[in-house]
């Protein structure tokens, strides 16, 4: 168990210090906002802390001793620049740095006094970022994005369960951090300005069908043709494969900061065909894609795509916008504390990743054990027919080859009961064929959206401007700096001549809009982040979809299986059972 690893090593008594004044009453455990708070006082990144806690955390809540040292632990290696994972503490458990925690005498103190949100400290706190308004690093990030808990003075207030009301966020002032005291009365409601057209979350709702072509195209090189008709459009177009590449990458250049469907790679063509139709799908769901322009003529328009592409006047360039127009009354303070949980949520999709990948993996084998299953019913019932038993030997006593009255009811219901066996088969096989092809199917469409937004945050990671504008604003007070003492403004050199001052106010121009420039670019980044975020929690309402269709065809299935029982039992009841009528007089 990895909370083991440091439980032989001999640790500083500041371990000991620190679970004391986390330690929650009475308990021997300590929460893990407890926890939360005790890493804060290391001085680390908000990001490194929240990775922390979230291997730590077995999931309760609570933490044993063991837990919190195995924090405090992996705290100690990131403070001297090494990873702070698992097998880094495994690695140097003999020669552990100690932790530097500033004030941990005063966390007892400072934790007693903090108003807690939804859960007191003593109880279970939250495990899942998203849902919960804890008093963690993201508290204030996750109000803006997900239905979050209430306090106790405040149990009538839930927002509706469509989604469209559920997102709450403590009001406070954008200078406060965020780990200040907040005032519970000052509650209002955010809906973040999306498009909520129920559409885009009814992932088993099909407009876009796609089949082979009967044949393949091109002279030399033949190639396979798709047919792809779309019901919004009452259209039928034929693409290859490579127009669906074409598209996919144009998306991803058009709309670079939103959610796109996943393109299925080339090969593993049996796959292949049921991929593209979930891609064509998802694209037709998303109200602002399916109005793109480029995207109705990938649909609509029956010349070969790449007639299209070249005649076509085509926008390239990434859609502009204006990040106060997209917020509409959501205040920028709670945009930017969102954004500032950026690595806490990109943790948490990397584990519904794993999750929804985990379900659907089990569903399949489920499926193909219910086919098993159904196949070797089958055989059984097989061996229970009259018409496929061996024939009887008619040498010796013929006494025992007579067809007595019990001999010949045995085979008719043995008959009987081979029927019902058969029923029982065939319900198997469908039932795993369900399974496969809706149960496992509609996750598996769930699994793109958290894939689609996993891949829209690398986007994110790899083009922030958060450092370059970092960089310019340095260079820029540099030279402003320089260019007041040129001027005579502060204590300086002598004014220098007129080139120089020319040249430093031409840079300072130059960076002041370069700077302009990125911070829109940034903004527009963290507006869009929030705006998809918002969206990514939406989809969460097809799992209703997906368990109550689920449930459903479990009850069916074994309503009509019962059925079939009952019919064996029937049938078992009426065999001969009297020994003495199978032996003829």
């Amino acid at each position: 168990m990895p909370n083991v690893l440091v439980d032989k090593v001999v640790l500083p008594p500041v371990y000991a210090t620190a679970f004391t004044a986390a330690q929650s009453a009475g308990g021997g455990q300590v929460t893990r906002n407890a926890l939360q708070q005790t890493l804060e006082l290391s001085g680390l990144p908000r990001h490194i802390i929240g990775q922390i806690v979230l291997t730590a955390d077995t999931g309760s809540g609570l933490l044993t001793q063991q837990d919190f040292n195995l924090a405090l632990a992996m705290a100690a290696l990131a403070q001297k620049n090494m990873s702070p994972t698992l097998e880094s503490v495994m690695f140097h458990k003999d020669e552990l740095p100690v932790p530097e925690l500033a004030g941990v005498e005063s966390l007892a103190n400072s934790s007693a006094e903090r108003p807690h949100s939804g859960v007191a400290l003593g109880g279970n706190a939250p495990d899942d970022p998203w849902s919960s308004a804890a008093t963690n690093d993201i508290t204030s990030s996750t109000a803006a994005v997900g239905a979050l808990s209430l306090t106790d003075n405040e149990p009538d207030q839930l927002a509706s369960k469509t989604g469209k009301e559920a997102f709450r966020q403590p009001q406070s002032e954008s200078t406060k951090p965020r780990t200040a005291n907040r005032d519970n009365s000052a509650l209002q409601t955010y809906v973040p300005k999306i498009n909520m057209e129920e559409v885009q979350w009814q992932l088993d709702k099909e407009e876009v069908s796609i089949k082979e072509a009967a044949e393949k195209g091109g002279i030399v090189f033949k190639h396979t043709n798709y047919e792809v008709s779309t019901r919004t459009f009452s259209s039928m177009v034929v693409r290859r494969y490579k127009d669906f590449d074409w598209i996919s990458n144009y998306l991803v250049t058009r709309y670079p900061y939103r959610m796109h469907a996943n393109l299925p790679p080339k090969g593993f063509p049996d796959n292949r065909l049921k991929g593209l139709t979930r891609f064509a799908n998802a694209i037709m769901r998303i109200p602002f894609l399916k109005r793109d322009a480029l995207v109705i003529q990938f649909f609509t328009n029956t010349d070969e795509f790449a007639h299209v592409l070249k005649v076509g006047n085509l926008d390239m360039e990434s859609e502009e916008i204006d990040p106060d127009e997209e917020l509409g009354d959501t205040p920028w303070s709670e945009v930017q504390e969102t954004y500032a949980a950026f690595d806490d949520f990109y943790t948490q999709v990397a584990r519904d990743e794993e999750r929804y990948r985990i379900q659907i993996t089990v569903l399949e084998k489920i499926a193909r054990y219910k086919q098993a299953i159904g196949d070797e019913l089958n055989a059984y019932s097989d061996t229970l027919r009259t018409a496929n038993a061996p024939r009887e030997s008619i040498s010796g006593s013929r006494k025992f080859h007579v067809q007595t009255a019990s001999k010949r009811a045995l085979d008719s219901d043995l008959n009987e009961l081979s029927m019902s066996l058969s029923d029982v088969s065939l319900l198997e096989k469908a039932h795993g064929e369900v399974l496969k092809t809706i149960s496992a199917e509609y996750l598996r469409r769930l699994y793109d959206v958290v894939v689609a937004m996993k891949l829209m945050m690398d986007r994110m990671r790899r083009t922030e401007k958060r450092k370059d504008i970092q960089r310019v604003r340095e260079r820029n007070d540099a030279n402003r700096k320089t260019l007041a003492q040129l001027n005579g403004e502060s204590p300086g050199p002598d004014p220098a001549d007129r080139s120089s001052i020319d040249r430093l106010e031409r840079l300072v121009r130059e960076d002041t809009a370069e700077q302009q420039k990125l911070e829109h670019e940034q903004r527009c980044i963290e507006v869009r982040f929030y705006q998809e975020l918002a969206r990514y929690k939406c989809y969460e309402s097809f799992l209703q979809t997906i368990y109550h269709g689920y449930a459903e065809e479990q009850i069916k299935h074994h309503s009509m299986a019962l059925s079939a029982w009952k019919q064996a039992l029937s049938t078992a009841d009426d065999l001969p059972a009297d020994p003495q009528g199978f032996i003829a007089n």
